[in-house]
């Protein structure tokens, strides 16, 4: 998966954890969230890109 593909898939997760409903749907975005932040950061850091900073803001848990 390219970084665009992870960054739009980050985004999309964001996105449903703000606007689900229930703690259990939430829980699965919030993972989705950080699964996906983590693979972001790999894969800067495997192209030698600086880091940056991946946050939740708007998302309350």
């Amino acid at each position: 998966m390219d970084l665009n593909q992870l960054y739009a898939n980050h985004q999309r997760a964001l996105v449903n954890a703000r606007r689900s409903e229930g703690p259990e749907d939430r829980q699965t975005y919030f993972d989705l969230v950080e699964y996906y932040a983590k693979r972001i950061r790999q894969y800067r850091h495997d192209a030698g890109l600086p880091a940056i900073s991946l946050e939740m803001r708007g998302v309350g848990r």
